[in-house]
């Protein structure tokens, strides 16, 4: 009789709380008749499958439309960004061991969980490389399209090859001659679906800078000849690393940007624009003296900073020609990315979330949800939206992800924009202008043309923007090549060389 009203009332208990999870995951849920009065529309939302009295969402990433949600519990779950739907889910090392947050790249997702990196098929989550970095990771990785860049709290930055093995077939297809537009794609899905990596141990690269690397490393320019990766350190050092893809032997600082006080936000970065051979891309960097710094990526001179006076701990986002800046006490500002002239400030302002072709959607200092013009950031509205923790900083299109920590994750974006707006992407999409007489136009910047504001211009055959004058401000110092500690030359700088996979 005991065990019997034991057992009614645990599972009376049971029904009660899941009554209560219920009614808050409802009461969490933005309602579309809220967000049409304010020009919005609620296209989805969805709640991950995750044991909600153990599990806690730890991080999103949004990479080429596609929502990498992962937990505490080391559970990855991949959502399309327009639809909410779950691509896939797959649990990526130990639930009792610490997940940091993942990098990807075209193909590929990486995740570190404890002292392990693992590389996933982005596409379908098939596990595809792992390996025991030796050591404590600072922070989650970096990927570029040959390698997954892991900082390691001691300073170090390792770089692990991640070498693809393609399947025979697909380049057959690729070199056939007269394929339909149907059979590319027929042949690109089986290439995303059968995605490999050779298994043999290559012995990683490896750089040291100065200090503790706490914060994700940021993969910038990537052509046949080099890669190039930016990662802050606890010193105020912004640290931009380099590889020659032609001799794959070493790795160092190539230059550093050294500030006051510790950098604690990764940077960000505009790429150049492939149509104007004169452009160059641009990294940001948002320290805690209060500057925002803006360097050539080529050779680490500044090209401005700019000073709020308040502490910056979020990164500077850029979209397009703007810089957005939130400081920690509240406020924003928006700057011109070429310039660094300020545009417009905004006060009592928490976090960027998203821009659309007119508006700027913020946070304040209470959690309330903000529209902003953006050619002036005067306030045009209030979005009164239930608090949910976790905001995404979505510099890549205009949709705003809101999520809790219980799974709940939502999308809200403009009434009229039902395709996104994907910031930046004429500068990574090549464009070919055919006058009336058939022969193509040259490009801004080339020979012949006119220069085209939104960029520093420069003297041909000058790399220095300001000529030949020091930096006036003090950042972007050059590293010699190989500076002692700062690469190795072909050498596993873990001590290793057996194969961690037999």
């Amino acid at each position: 009789m005991i065990r019997s009203l034991v057992c009614a009332a645990t599972l009376l208990a049971a029904l009660g709380l899941t009554d209560r999870t219920a009614a808050a995951v409802r009461s969490s849920i933005i309602p579309e008749t809220t967000a049409r009065r304010h020009g919005l529309t609620r296209p989805w939302f969805t709640q991950i499958q995750l044991d909600r009295g153990r599990a806690r969402v730890s991080s999103i990433l949004l990479h080429e439309e596609v929502l990498y949600v992962q937990t505490d519990r080391a559970m990855v779950h991949a959502i399309d960004g327009e639809t909410g739907a779950t691509l896939w889910t797959r649990q990526v090392g130990r639930p009792g061991h610490p997940s940091l947050t993942p990098g990807a790249n075209r193909d590929y997702l990486a995740c570190i969980n404890g002292s392990h990196l693992y590389v996933c098929n982005r596409y379908n989550g098939d596990l595809l490389f792992e390996i025991e970095v030796g050591g404590a990771p600072g922070a989650g990785p970096a990927v570029s399209e040959k390698r997954a860049y892991v900082p390691m709290v001691n300073g170090l930055v390792i770089a692990y090859r991640l070498e693809s093995l393609t399947d025979p077939m697909y380049e057959l297809g690729k070199v056939k001659t007269g394929v339909t537009e149907e059979e590319k794609a027929a042949l690109e899905e089986n290439r995303r679906e059968n995605l490999r990596l050779r298994q043999e141990y290559i012995p990683p690269l490896a750089c040291q800078s100065i200090g503790r690397t706490l914060v994700q490393p940021l993969v910038t320019r990537q052509n046949p000849a080099e890669e190039y990766v930016a990662w802050p350190t606890d010193r105020g050092h912004l640290n931009v690393g380099r590889i020659d893809r032609n001799r794959e032997d070493s790795f160092w600082v190539k230059y550093r940007l050294e500030t006051d006080q510790e950098i604690s936000a990764q940077p960000t970065y505009r790429p150049a624009n492939i149509n104007d051979p004169a452009d160059f891309g641009i990294i940001f960097a948002a320290s805690r003296d209060g500057f925002v710094h803006a360097i050539d990526e080529r050779n680490g001179q500044s090209l401005w900073r700019f000073s709020t006076g308040e502490p910056l701990v979020q990164p500077a986002v850029v979209v397009e020609d703007d810089v957005f800046v939130a400081t920690q006490p509240g406020g924003i500002y928006c700057l011109d990315a070429n310039t660094g002239r300020e545009k417009w400030w905004t006060p009592q302002i928490e976090q960027f979330l998203a821009v659309s072709k007119e508006r700027v959607y913020v946070t304040d200092k209470v959690g309330r949800t903000l529209t902003l013009n953006l050619k002036t950031g005067a306030r045009l509205d209030t979005i009164p939206l239930p608090p949910l923790p976790i905001k995404l900083i979505n510099h890549r299109t205009d949709r705003i992800y809101l999520a809790t920590h219980t799974g709940l994750v939502q999308c809200l974006h403009e009434t009229e924009l039902s395709e996104p707006i994907r910031h930046g992407e004429h500068r990574t999409k090549k464009m070919v202008q055919q006058p009336a007489g058939g022969q193509p136009q040259p490009g801004p910047g080339a020979a012949g043309g006119q220069p085209q504001p939104g960029g520093p211009q420069q003297p041909a055959g000058q790399d220095d923007p300001f000529g030949n004058d020091v930096d006036p401000f003090g950042g972007g110092q050059e590293v010699p090549d190989n500076p002692a500690g700062g690469g190795n030359q072909g050498q596993d700088p873990l001590g290793g060389g057996g194969n961690p996979f037999n």
